[in-house]
Order: C-alpha cells, then sequence, then structure tokens
C-alpha cells in the first residue's frame, strides 16, 4: 500500500521536479518508508511529452531496495507506479517467467511491468487485487491509469488541456498550478441527498476520479475516455441457477478460504478488525485456521452509548477463534478529529463511521501493518436491513403503512442505533412513490425537497436533485436479470461501496498507514455470488443466506443469529448534547463556509428541530 503521484506535460516543456516533490509529501502518510520518482527529459527531436512519476512506499512484500518504486522492466522501457497489492502475483510471476520474463525482485508490483509486456493493454484483466497504478511505456509515449474492479484504492486525475496530472489523493494534485480548485457547485445537490458522488465526480472542478474497473490512455498528450474492462453486471456469464443450495455453500466456502489465505501474504506483521459482526468474524475464523500463531484482532466501542458498542460480540468471537484481542473505547472527544480527518477526506463527507474507522486503525497500526476486515459482505450477500424493508415494501398493502405512520407519532424518539420510531418515519415516509426512488429515499441524507430548500437559489439552479434520484434509479435498472434484489446489490457495489465504504476506510487506514484487505470482495467470490439465484441471498426476511449456511459449524451461535449492526457513532445524541456547539459553528459561525452554499433559514430550523428532539438530523 502505498501513495502515487505524476504529471505529464503535453507539450513537452521540463519537468519541476520540486512540484512532483510537494506531491510526494502531500502523501507521506500513505507511504511513510521511503520515496523515489522517475522522470522523462524533454527530447525535442521529434517533440515528446516529458513525465514526472512518484511514489510513497508502504513496505509490505519483499522489503529490499529492489522492490523500489517506481519500477522498470529488463530494458527500463516501461515504468511503474503501483498503490495496492496483487493476490495472485505468485501464480502471474510463474507464468510470465515461463514466458522468459526476468524479474529482479520478489514483489507483487514488478508482475505490472511483465504482464504489460505480455498481454498488452490487456494486462489489467490478469491482474487480481486491489490496485491503482500508472504505467509509462517509454517506446509508445502513453500513459496507462488503471484502478481496481471494486474500486479499493483511489485514483484522482485533472487535466487543463496541457498537462495532466494524477494522484492517490486530491490533496497532493492541489500544489499544481494548472489544477482547478474551484467547488462543483452543480454536485452540491447529489452530495446533500447521499453524503457522497459517484466517479468520476468529485467537489473540484478541475478533479475527476477514475471509476472503479477502469483504465485510461493518455496518448499523444491528451487523455482518452475510461474504458471499462469489469462489471459485476457483465461478468456473470453462466448464473448457477442449478446448484443446490448445499453445493452452492460448499464452493462459497472453498472461495472465501482461499480469498483469506491468498490475503495473508506479508512480509510485515498482520492482523484483523474484528467488529463482531458476521462478515469479519467469518473472516477471521478462517484467518485463525491458516494460522499458526494467534491472530491480532482489534475492536473499538463506546462507553457511553451501549446500542453502538460491539465490543461483547467481538469479544465472543475473538474468545472463539484464540485470539490476541485488543480493544479500543471511544469517547465524545473523538469528535474534535473531525477536522483533521477532514484533511484526510480532502472533500465534505457524510459518514460517521469514518471516525471509529480512524480510531481503531490508529490502534491497530501500533502492532501491526496489515489488517484484514470484513467489508464488503453487505454489498456482496445482501446484508443491509434495507434490503429487506425494499422487498418487503413492494409486497405491502398500502394500509399497513399508514398503520406505521400512526405508530411512529407516539413512539418515543430514540438515538440508539436500532430506534424504532427513526425507523418506522423513514420506511413510510415515501408510499406511492416507485419502489427504487423510495429505497433512495431511504439511503438519502436529505430528501429532495429539502435540498431544493437548503441550497441557495443560484447553487440550485445549477444542481438538479430530482435528475440525480431519477440517474440512480436507471444505474439500479440495468442489473443482471431484473429482480429486484440483484438490482439493489448492483446499485450499491456500484455506488455506495466505491464511494463511501472505500473512501472511508482507504482515507482512514492510510491516515494510519496501515494496509486494509477485504477478502469478501475477491474477484473469484464475488462473481460467484453474483451468479446465484436471489433466495440463496436473501430468505424468508433472512439476510446473507447462503453465507450464515455456508459458515455455521464456524462462527458462534450469538453472531451467527445477530442482527445486522453497521459501524456507526452515535452523532445524533452528541450533536443534541456534547458537540452541540461544534456542530452549530461549523454549519452557521461567521467563518462558515457553507453560508456561501446554504441557507441559513432552513440549516437553522435543522439544527433547532435536531436539538428539540423534534427531528433526527444528526
Amino acid at each position: 500500500m502505498c501513495g502515487i503521484c505524476g504529471f505529464l506535460h503535453a507539450d513537452g516543456r521540463p519537468v519541476d521536479t520540486a512540484l512532483g516533490d510537494r506531491m510526494m509529501e502531500m502523501l507521506r502518510h500513505r507511504g511513510p518508508d521511503g520515496l523515489d520518482s522517475y522522470v522523462v527529459p524533454p527530447d525535442p527531436s521529434p517533440p515528446a511529452p516529458t513525465l514526472f512519476l512518484g511514489h510513497r512506499r508502504l513496505k509490505i512484500i519483499d522489503l529490499s531496495e529492489a522492490a523500489r518504486q517506481p519500477l522498470a522492466n529488463e530494458d527500463r522501457t516501461v515504468w511503474v507506479t503501483f498503490n495496492g497489492e496483487i493476490y495472485n502475483f505468485p501464480a502471474l510471476r510463474a507464468k510470465l517467467e515461463q514466458q522468459g520474463h526476468v524479474f529482479r525482485s520478489h514483489s507483487d508490483t514488478e508482475t505490472i511491468v511483465h504482464a504489460y509486456e505480455e498481454f498488452g493493454d490487456d494486462f489489467v484483466g490478469h491482474l487480481d487485487g486491489m490496485f491503482a497504478f500508472a504505467l509509462w511505456d517509454g517506446k509508445r509515449r502513453r500513459l496507462i491509469l488503471g484502478r481496481d474492479r471494486s474500486g479499493k484504492k483511489p485514483l484522482f486525475y485533472a487535466y487543463d488541456g496541457k498537462t495532466f496530472s494524477f494522484a492517490s489523493e486530491i490533496k497532493a494534485l492541489l500544489p499544481c498550478p494548472w489544477v482547478d480548485r474551484a467547488v462543483a457547485v452543480e454536485h452540491l445537490g447529489e452530495y446533500l441527498l447521499f453524503g457522497s458522488l459517484r466517479a468520476p465526480y468529485t467537489l473540484y472542478r478541475g478533479v475527476l476520479c477514475l471509476p472503479p474497473g477502469t483504465t485510461m490512455v493518455v496518448e499523444e498528450g491528451t487523455p482518452r475516455e475510461p474504458v471499462r474492462y469489469w462489471d459485476l453486471r457483465t461478468s456473470v456469464v453462466a448464473p448457477h441457477n442449478g446448484l443446490t443450495e448445499a453445493e452452492a455453500a460448499r464452493r462459497l466456502r472453498e472461495l472465501l478460504t482461499h480469498a483469506v489465505q491468498s490475503r495473508l501474504i506479508s512480509d510485515v506483521p498482520l492482523g484483523a478488525l474484528l467488529s463482531g459482526g458476521l462478515d469479519s468474524s467469518i473472516v477471521v475464523g478462517l484467518m485463525a485456521q491458516a494460522s499458526q500463531i494467534p491472530v491480532r484482532t482489534f475492536t473499538m466501542g463506546f462507553a457511553d452509548d451501549p446500542s453502538y458498542d460491539e465490543r461483547r460480540f467481538a469479544a465472543i468471537a475473538a474468545r472463539a477463534f484464540r485470539t490476541e484481542h485488543t480493544e479500543f473505547v471511544v469517547r465524545t472527544d473523538a469528535a474534535s478529529l473531525l477536522k483533521r480527518l477532514l484533511w484526510h477526506h480532502d472533500q465534505p463527507y457524510s459518514d460517521s463511521a469514518t471516525i471509529p474507522t480512524y480510531l481503531v486503525s490508529k490502534l491497530a497500526r501500533q502492532h501491526v501493518t496489515v489488517v484484514l476486515n470484513g467489508d464488503g459482505g453487505g454489498e456482496v450477500f445482501g446484508g443491509y436491513e434495507r434490503f429487506r424493508a425494499t422487498l418487503l415494501s413492494a409486497r405491502m398493502p398500502s394500509f399497513v403503512e399508514g398503520l406505521g405512520r400512526i405508530a411512529a407519532q407516539v413512539l418515543p424518539r430514540d438515538d440508539g442505533y436500532y430506534g424504532v420510531r427513526r425507523r418506522i418515519e423513514r420506511f413510510v415516509a415515501r408510499s406511492g412513490e416507485p419502489i427504487l426512488n423510495r429505497y433512495l429515499g431511504w439511503i438519502s441524507v436529505f430528501d429532495v425537497d429539502l435540498v431544493k430548500r437548503l441550497l441557495r437559489p443560484h447553487i440550485l439552479s445549477q444542481a438538479d436533485p430530482a435528475g440525480v434520484i431519477q440517474g440512480m434509479a436507471a444505474q439500479a435498472s440495468v442489473a443482471g436479470d431484473g429482480s429486484l434484489l440483484n438490482q439493489l446489490l448492483y446499485l450499491n457495489f456500484t455506488t455506495y461501496l466505491p464511494d463511501d465504504l472505500h473512501v472511508k476506510v482507504d482515507r482512514m487506514s492510510m491516515a494510519n498507514s496501515l494496509e486494509a484487505r477485504s477478502p469478501m470482495l475477491d474477484t473469484s467470490l464475488v462473481e460467484f455470488v453474483a451468479s446465484l439465484p436471489p433466495e440463496f441471498k436473501v430468505r424468508g426476511g433472512r439476510l446473507k443466506y447462503i453465507l450464515r449456511e455456508a459458515f455455521r459449524d464456524l462462527v458462534p451461535a450469538e453472531i451467527l443469529n445477530r442482527r445486522k449492526h453497521g459501524f456507526g457513532m452515535p452523532l445524533g445524541r452528541w450533536f443534541r448534547g456534547e458537540r452541540r456547539g461544534l456542530a452549530e459553528g461549523l454549519l452557521l459561525g461567521p467563518e462558515s463556509r457553507s453560508r456561501q452554499y446554504l441557507e441559513e433559514g432552513p440549516l437553522r430550523q435543522l439544527l433547532d428541530e435536531h436539538r428539540r428532539g423534534a427531528g433526527a438530523h444528526g
């Protein structure tokens, strides 16, 4: 895991290496173990692009200087700067060596340059892992960027017509004088709706994000449109509808076991983030089976809010798998981290779980450099309660929702994770709307009408909140066999997973120079589960059905039968109490930047409703 950056001058002007150094410095946290660069100087005959490739190194596999990046092929005509891990590199390396390629290191990075030599532009399809890279072909004078299938590793870029630049994080692009830093106000509507933006957009007008599962070629000084090499919808070529439940469970277990084992390759200490949920418990259980020493596990909880505290369940899993377990307790002063965490995110970010993710990563990094986690289980196996609610709503008589409205009015408001009134209010809020629109309303931060009231008129005229909803619904409708569950899974895999979950985990783990690996997102596993019938994933309201069946003998019963519990924070209560002043200062204070974009009246009303308990806006 590392940080990468660089720029290409189409007009062949000299490279400012001091600027490249400043870009690399902004990525120090991603790679504290070293830095290096590669420069293509001016060549006037004929005129050719000049190039800077930068790399910040976090040593994981092959700690020697032979694995230092940017890294070249045998004749130094192909160079790569790379962030991530290639999990199939041992088999890929053996295949390439059989074809006569000579390796100088034992790193997974070197397989990339040789794969490009062997397979041409199709090389990325031979890479299985989490990655973002920039590869320079000196003979053809072309730069190729690529990103992994689900978008675990980030890659941003900018182009002003003369210079193309890229980096693992937006902050490393901002020292470049040609990058437009203006706020992309046209995307504020989508941010307020969902708390994130779909690739390729960011909240910087001059910065774009390379979409997951794509490559981009910069040739003759000009970036081409990204080309998709993988998509969940088209990767399932032969649905396994004929498999019995037992056969599917057995195959699933084989694939996930292999996924975990392939992610245990490391030359530095390794552990796991253990939440006490089903997914991370399975991963830790499989790690324990494959390891000859106790697995190091890490968890965190909230002493002042039991409904958000998962330490009890994590301890059950830790005892069952005999791990060396460490806990961390989060208190309200953790909210003081917000400004620091926003620096790492580079742009507004709404997921409150970013705070505990940062803290548990900081805890883990004191002991290990690599952790495995259970990320992706909800997207792959159908693990979110909103999936169950959507399937239920699609066949529920309208009068039941009317009863729900009455019940919500008499129930007390509760800031806890499973707050009943808040959940009922959201469930019945959009009765009568198309089912995908209802689902999108449930997962939104604010509804369309409220976003329209919050945005200042000159901003609203450039944003289109209703159009965002329509676009997201259309994105879901193209999924697979057209079943409602598969549409929801596809939408989550292509939006929430790369644009929220991966952003949180990548930025917060790398803020602490910690590499996070996700076996649940193994390519073969994802494609296999996507090929299974919907009823194997959610059956009779039971989430992750086939995953539970496959690991019934491994996971303790208390965890196997436990209700889904996301990784969240009691921000609602904090902003109603101890941290009320922080919220009001950030949003309504005289120095608040939100004044440029948001109407003060509706914003003040939201804060007041939340403070009085008349609404849950935390």
